[in-house]
């Protein structure tokens, strides 16, 4: 697809996404049901479901596909994906053209990405050129209140660029891509020459980059923020608006796509009509989610479990969107600690060890659990003690039995790592 011709199909699919509308969450789930129906129809095609290929007259049905992890997704790779194209070769040379900061990266005729990898193993993602349209044209229709016709000098700030932000650009919008891995003096520069009026980066920097402009090193003013390729928090949050000026909202992309924005009221939705969303309960009001892309054809993602954790929202949006809103993406599954509760093992949520190590005066802070079930705890600066207390006391007010708590050296995150402030590194417990 050329130039020209990109700059089409995104054009295309963002006035599709700009129109399509749904009155309510039962015209939604229909406008869903044939989409999905094509989308089970093309996966038996891959080589990993060939067995569901002989399905009766009904055809075959959601609950037929196992659910996948991404171990399981991983080992099935060359299986998943239409070229047969295996997980070390795709690998190899997307690792080999980031290592030279090149973005073109193609094996067959898709495009190949990378995972960051904090999960433990780096994934790789396949997208043919109509993929990518797809996705840049929902990303424009969602992330551009005012559309198109406003104009828009679009900063993102990531560990790779693209071909395909050249397809998107031009006319009154615009894009830069700043290197995630340059110095912060040399992506300052980068930002104040473009003056971007939309800056999407990962929260880590974002916070760097607020602090910078409240010191009047940064003299940027973007209309629109978004944070993207991490879980935000909300004292990150609140920082980055105090320094921009500005709300700031979530773009909630994975691997797996794009699955989720913030609307205009400030509130998260999951793009329920480019995946459908299945829920695993994952403790009190929170459930990781199984998702299964409707339209992507390159590779197969069916009935895919994430690996984060989304708090399920307490009522409907009041901007009226039907799709789905959450409240929060709180953490990977293993940003989960379990801990002794009643005589049985229990989640403990990060949203608890945040609020009360940051509540204590913490400026920053990582806590790990090992295998044994004990705690390590880090705190930037002083007030550690302060900090085990409060985590202590937030611990015995929630039930849970106190695990030991040990002192970490606090390492702060490189601005290309996510910030995982608590990990669960023990699997003794799982269970």
């Amino acid at each position: 697809m050329g130039l020209a011709g990109g700059r089409a199909a995104v054009l295309a699919h963002y006035l599709a996404t700009r129109r399509r509308r749904f009155a309510d969450r039962e015209e939604l789930l229909a406008w869903q049901r044939p989409r999905l129906a094509r989308a089970l129809r093309r996966a038996v095609r891959f080589p990993r479901y060939a067995d569901l290929a002989g399905a009766g007259l009904d055809g075959v049905r959601l609950e037929d596909f196992p659910v996948l992890d991404k171990p399981a997704w991983l080992a099935d790779f060359d299986g998943l994906n239409t070229r047969g194209l295996s997980l070390a070769d795709c690998l190899a040379a997307a690792r080999d053209a980031e290592a030279g900061r090149s973005f073109d990266t193609r094996l067959d005729g898709l495009a190949v990405g990378l995972s960051s990898g904090t999960s433990g193993s780096q994934a790789a993602f396949l997208t043919s050129a109509a993929e990518r349209a797809r996705w840049a044209g929902t990303m424009l229709a969602r992330a551009l209140p005012e559309g198109l016709s406003g104009g828009a000098r679009v900063a993102l700030v990531l560990r790779a660029g693209g071909p395909l932000y050249d397809a998107v650009g031009g006319g009154r919008v615009s894009f830069r891509f700043v290197d995630l891995y340059d110095a912060l003096e040399r992506q300052a520069a980068a930002l104040v020459e473009f003056a971007p009026t939309v800056l999407a980066a990962p929260p880590v920097l974002l916070d760097l980059l607020a602090a910078e402009r409240t010191a009047g090193r940064l003299p940027i003013a973007p209309r629109l923020v978004y944070s993207i390729a991490d879980v935000l928090d909300p004292d990150v949050a609140g920082r980055v608006a105090a320094g921009f000026g500005v709300a700031v909202g979530q773009i909630y992309q994975a691997t797996e796509g794009f699955l989720g924005i913030t609307c205009a009221a400030g509130t998260l939705h999951l793009n329920e009509d480019l995946l459908l969303f299945e829920d695993e309960p994952a403790g009190p009001g929170r459930f990781v989610p199984v998702v299964t892309d409707l339209f992507r054809t390159s590779q197969a993602v069916v009935r895919y479990r994430m690996g984060d954790v989304l708090v399920a929202s307490a009522g409907p949006c009041g901007c009226g969107s039907p799709l789905r809103p959450v409240a929060a993406v709180e953490g990977r599954s293993d940003d989960v600690l379990l801990l002794g509760r009643g005589g049985r093992v229990a989640p403990c949520f990060a949203d608890l060890v945040r609020g009360a190590v940051l509540g204590a005066g913490a400026g920053d802070f990582q806590v790990v659990q090992g295998d044994a079930g004990d705690l390590v705890l880090a705190v930037a600066g002083d007030g550690w003690e302060a900090a085990r207390d409060a985590l202590a006391a937030a611990l015995a007010r929630a039930g849970f039995d106190l695990p030991r708590i040990d002192r970490g050296d606090y390492l702060a995150p490189a601005v290309g790592q996510k910030r995982r402030r608590v990990r669960r590194e023990s699997s003794a417990r799982d269970g």
